[in-house]
């Protein structure tokens, strides 16, 4: 299937935000611990929830899906596998590793897969769970895991403050003996949400969205009902959507804490932002982007390596020369040469690119490499001259619900083939 893109119209209106695709994933792997019923709310319908959820009942949880409410009942567990189907097709299927371990004593499972964005490695997470009593025997395809009696709370110092390997060993160390303390620990929205999950369990968490956080269990079974946040993400790409086209959006939100690390980017390109509790506009029309000198990636509250290549969509029509320096993946300038087929100036030196603001795009057959890229070439699809025609679409819903309605409704020409 293709995305077929008619370019030169202009995205404005009122748009509501769905659920966080990285908020929820979490929630739904810690859900595991928790012999009661979690309801989560505001759920996204893209295909990394589906398949969450179906690694959910493979494992034995009975898990209903209606109208963005997920009820997961976890009260029965009779499945430690994962089988390759499940893992290799999302990276956040490792979440699972800590869950599983601390429920069921054991685990095995495949390397997990996910976006062609460089080397992303487990052994964060292997050598934490290891120094919390785990015996852990792996290979080149399959990771098994097993402990006797509980995990043992200790101190974890991460070499890099993996969000990843902080939320596993959060799940893993609210099932521990004693109490499990993480030094520089990741930050991002999404970790206090996994906390404040954790915490109606009857978990006692200290530090979250700092570099130290405490976890002392034990879980208390319990029902409980979650309402997931923005996505912060999501709300960047429609944003960034909007300000290529000259538009003015307003973005509906139940979270004003999502969009903190973005907003010093719109205003230094020159647009117009308003932020409420529950909402942000951006204006840009009548308004030429600017280009922003540098843009250095990094973890929260840094520029968000997932706003990447949207930004380089929207830097390459921007009036200047911008950098954009990536330092949390290897690999994730995929889309340059994509953008350089519309007609964008981009020339990349390792883990830099080097834009030069043209005052067109053009219209032509592109490759979605990954989740975020493919958005972005969504973006430069809606402001170049003629059609695009983006391939390879399966990477874009893995994290975007209904993005080709969303776009058309604000105003836009796309459409699924």
């Amino acid at each position: 299937m293709i995305y077929n893109i008619s370019g030169g119209r202009t995205l404005g209106g009122d748009i509501k935000i769905q659920g966080s695709k990285n908020a929820l994933l979490p929630l739904m792997a810690a859900s595991i611990l928790n012999k009661g019923i979690t309801v989560l709310n505001n759920c996204p319908d893209i295909t990394d929830v589906t398949l969450m959820a179906d690694i959910l009942r493979h494992v034995g949880c009975n898990v209903t899906e209606h109208s963005g409410t997920i009820c997961i009942d976890a009260t029965e567990i009779n499945n430690n596998d994962i089988p390759d189907e499940y893992v290799r097709g999302m990276r956040g299927s490792m979440l699972f590793l800590g869950a599983l371990l601390a429920r069921c004593k054991n685990v095995t499972m495949d390397y997990p897969g996910g976006c062609l964005i460089g080397p992303r490695p487990v052994n964060y997470h292997i050598d934490a769970l290891k120094k919390m009593g785990a015996e852990i025997v792996y290979n080149e395809e399959k990771i098994d895991c097993r402990v006797s009696g509980r995990l043992i709370g200790t101190v974890i110092d991460l070499p890099f403050p993996s969000v990843g390997a902080t939320e596993n060993i959060i799940i893993a160390g609210a099932c521990a003996e004693g109490t499990t303390i993480i030094n520089n620990a990741a930050c991002e929205p999404e970790i206090e949400e996994l906390c404040n999950y954790l915490s109606l369990l009857g978990v006692r968490i200290y530090g979250a969205g700092g570099k130290t956080i405490r976890i002392t269990g034990p879980v208390k079974d319990t029902d409980v009902v979650y309402d997931i946040m923005s996505d912060r993400i999501v709300t960047g790409t429609y944003i960034c959507a909007s300000a290529i086209t000259g538009g003015d959006i307003c973005c509906e939100l139940n979270n004003d804490k999502v969009m903190n690390e973005l907003i010093w980017i719109y205003l230094n390109m020159g647009l117009k932002v308003e932020c409420g509790n529950d909402y942000i506009k951006v204006h840009a029309k009548g308004r030429r982007i600017k280009s922003i000198p540098v843009i250095t990636t990094g973890p929260y509250p840094a520029f968000p390596t997932d706003m990447q290549s949207q930004l380089m969509s929207v830097m390459s029509v921007a009036h200047g020369k911008s950098i954009i320096e990536e330092t949390v993946f290897e690999n994730r300038f995929h889309i340059a040469n994509e953008l350089i087929a519309m007609g964008a100036d981009i020339k990349t030196d390792n883990n830099r690119a080097y834009i030069i603001g043209v005052r067109q795009l053009y219209g032509t057959d592109v490759y979605a490499k990954d989740l975020r890229g493919g958005a972005a070439l969504i973006i430069a699809g809606l402001a170049a001259y003629g059609q695009t025609r983006v391939h390879d679409p399966g990477y874009i819903s893995r994290g975007y619900e209904h993005i080709s309605e969303k776009i058309n409704m604000l105003g836009g020409s796309i459409h699924l083939e």
